[in-house]
């Protein structure tokens, strides 16, 4: 597990895990140490580009805060430990919380990092499952789990992702999204501008439906819609849709179910209906709708600032109905499912542990395995979590926190473990910090959903070797699993003999003898079989042959509806899963009437910063100038308020109230206000630039709480908060 050539000059090729874009990369490293990390110009996707926060990566790779090895908390302050006392430990600690409250009292946060780490979801399933434990939480919740949610129910597995197939359609619409800054969710499309302008440049339409005038609007064409009213649009879209006469009856007819049900739930739905409270004229919404009817080849793709309303899986399920109805689902230039490395959808069927379950006794789902985020408060307060382990997230910062009611619990639990690179605000509370590596400091493949279920418009494989040596007390995440389930006193796998073998790899793959260290299953050989296994070639040949990655040609039409690939029981794509149809007859109507009396009032949304991504980048003095993060408003709303640039206000929801002075353009939407997520580092002394340009926590004034989380998908309601603004004194 060592970097190659370690100690002399080098640059190597490699690719960015920041986001799914995985742009590729070229690092100059000196002596063990990188240097410089420039854009991968040879890239057969990428193809030279990469955003400021992959090229700034070695702020984080070298800074002086890094956790480099094994802390505790104790009454004196913290103390560097060894790996067996902290695994040791921990492990007679989980065991005597596991005796006292049972297996489902441990639980476990992961953060979006980990979704780049291939390895680490294997071990880890592996530990709690020989725990017995249920408890998993995470970012998922905040982001994204109203997306597998409706891919479960409509094509019978959450990792049947279908993605716009960008290379040949001609209409694009994006919803809530701002790929130019923060990728695509789910999908592997860097170069997004480009690709999304050379839509228009071959005659197509791009067109961005966003509160904010976004980046990647210069793309395309932009319409304002008002904050949290995107299910009305879906809505008339598909109604609009459907009366024009553009739904594909014949491949209704042939492969899906519960079209007659859909119509009638949208029926009432109009373009003039919707305009009362979207902002978007009926006149626009007819003639996008005529656009998408009349192109060759069309999609619709949302993230995350609709998947954060309090609709977020009614809308993806609108979307996806679109998408299906309108003869594009499955078609070129629509929306394709891929194919991976293997076939994770039925994978994950068989398994059963990933799939929709109501196990919490309170009617909310576990979606892809994750309890709410928006209830992890309630549930260690009422006692039902006593220790969690924190894989690299910044919950406190992430999720819903309404007068830092988070902090207060976490200070409850009796173990609080931090797997992570540095000592955040979470870690500030922790028992034990675990130091991880860095994505530089580990040999991967792409994120899972693209190796493995592969969301890629343009399909490839890379592969690549850790591009420098991780300092030697750190471990890589796998390894803390397979370890800890030995201090615990588990069977991994459900294998006594895997068990032994693992044990016996654990002491061996960082052995100090570095010749006992080529006798380890480490995760080279682990990738090596993977990439094998699917007929690929293997990692030293990726490494010589192919260091820019390997095109795999192109998508195909057609290999999913009518085949075995639609995992519903009766191989059918479901157009109207009962609970949707009938949580939009419970819910919408009501909360249109609340958004007709609401409709001059402000209503709150996230931003993203091309140089911030969540909390990671946050303490890199190379991206992270401004001392805080701004409310954006428009000019108009500015001198209603009396306000100038750099003014101060107040801003209050039923949740809580923050400060924070004020940015004035007229990207905004009138009574939309917008402020960057992710800040509010004012107590993280563990991160020397961080808490110099702390921030506003803006999740403050989101709710947590069974009246604030979505029950179709658990999801966190995180956006179109509504809110009162007022100007205060400096």
């Amino acid at each position: 597990m060592s970097a190659r050539g370690v100690g002399m000059t080098a640059t190597r090729y490699t690719f960015c895990r920041i986001c799914e874009a995985t742009c590729g990369l070229a690092v100059t490293v000196d002596n063990n140490r990188v240097q410089k990390i420039e854009p991968d110009r040879e890239h057969v996707v990428s193809q030279g580009f990469v955003c400021v926060k992959g090229t700034h990566f070695d702020q984080v790779q070298n800074s002086p805060d890094r956790i480099t090895a094994p802390m505790k908390r104790t009454s004196s302050g913290w103390q560097t430990i060894s790996w067996d006392q902290a695994m040791t430990e921990i492990g007679e600690r989980i065991k005597t919380l596991r005796q006292q409250h049972g297996a489902d009292s441990i639980g476990h946060f992961v953060g979006s990092p980990a979704g780049a780490n291939v390895l680490s979801p294997l071990f880890r399933n592996a530990f709690f499952k020989a725990l017995g434990s249920r408890r998993f939480y995470g970012t998922p919740t905040t982001d994204t789990t109203n997306k597998f949610r409706v891919n479960e129910d409509m094509y019978g597995s959450p990792f049947r992702l279908a993605f716009p197939d960008v290379n040949h359609c001609h209409f694009l619409m994006v919803i809530g999204a701002n790929p130019a800054v923060s990728g695509n969710t789910l999908y592997h499309l860097p170069r997004a501008k480009a690709r999304m302008r050379e839509i228009v440049k071959r005659g197509g339409r791009v067109v961005f439906i966003n509160p904010r005038r976004i980046e990647t609007a210069a793309a395309g064409e932009h319409y304002f819609i008002r904050p949290d009213t995107d299910v009305y649009f879906l809505a008339a879209f598909l109604n609009e849709l459907i009366a024009a006469g553009q739904a594909d009856l014949d491949r209704i007819d042939a492969y899906y179910k519960g079209f007659q049900s859909l119509r009638e739930t949208v029926a009432g739905w109009d373009a003039e209906r919707q305009a009362a409270v979207t902002g978007i004229p009926a006149d626009t919404l007819r003639e996008l709708v005529a656009a998408h009817g009349a192109a060759s080849g069309a999609a619709l793709y949302m993230a995350t600032g609709v998947n954060q309303g309090r609709h977020g899986t009614l809308c993806f399920w609108l979307l996806e109905a679109i998408n299906a109805v309108s003869g594009n689902l499955d078609a070129r230039g629509g929306t394709l499912m891929g194919e991976g490395l293997f076939d994770m959808a039925r994978e994950v069927n068989e398994a059963g542990d990933l799939l929709l379950a109501h196990e919490r006794g309170d009617g909310f789902p576990t979606v892809v395995g994750n309890h709410p985020s928006g209830l992890l408060a309630d549930d260690i307060l009422g006692g039902d979590v006593r220790a969690l382990i924190v894989e690299a997230s910044n919950p406190f910062l992430a999720c819903s926190n309404p007068g830092g009611r988070l902090e207060r619990a976490f200070e409850k639990l009796d173990l609080l473990v931090c797997i992570d690179l540095f000592r955040n605000e979470v870690g500030n509370l922790a028992h034990y910090i675990l130091p991880a590596p860095t994505w530089l400091e580990r040999a991967e493949i792409p994120y899972a959903l693209q190796s493995f279920a592969g969301n890629n418009p343009t399909p490839y494989m890379i592969y690549s070797d850790a591009v420098v040596e991780a300092p030697p007390e750190v471990r890589h995440e796998w390894w803390m699993f397979s370890r800890l389930a030995r201090a615990c006193d588990l069977r991994l796998f459900d294998s006594r003999a895997v068990t032994w073998l693992l044990g016996l790899n654990d002491r061996l793959v960082y052995h100090p003898w570095r010749w006992l260290r080529r006798l380890a299953l480490t995760p080279e050989r682990m990738l090596n079989g993977m990439l094998k296994k699917a007929g690929l070639p293997g990692r030293r040949t990726f490494m010589r042959d192919h260091p820019h990655g390997l095109l795999l040609g192109e998508n195909r039409t057609g290999t999913f509806l009518g085949t075995e690939r639609v995992l519903t029981d009766d191989g059918r794509v479901d157009l109207a899963p009962q609970a949707y149809v009938q949580a939009f007859a419970e819910l919408v109507p009501a909360h249109y009437e609340e958004e007709l009396a609401q409709r001059h009032s402000f209503k709150l949304i996230g931003k993203r910063e091309i140089r911030r991504i969540n909390t990671s980048s946050a303490n890199v003095p190379r991206l992270v100038k401004e001392e805080t993060n701004y409310c954006y408003l428009h000019p108009a709303d500015a001198r209603d308020l009396g306000l100038a640039e750099g003014g101060k206000v107040e801003v209050r929801s039923r949740h809580g109230c923050i400060r924070i002075p004020v940015r004035i353009t007229d990207d905004m939407m009138p009574r939309t206000v917008a402020i960057p997520q992710c800040w509010g580092h004012a107590r993280a002394d563990g991160l020397s630039h961080a808490i110099r340009h702390a921030g506003v926590n803006s999740n403050l004034l989101a709710g947590d709480g069974m009246d604030n989380v979505e029950r179709l998908s658990g999801m966190s309601h995180l956006s179109g908060i509504p809110v009162q603004i007022s100007a205060v004194a400096d």
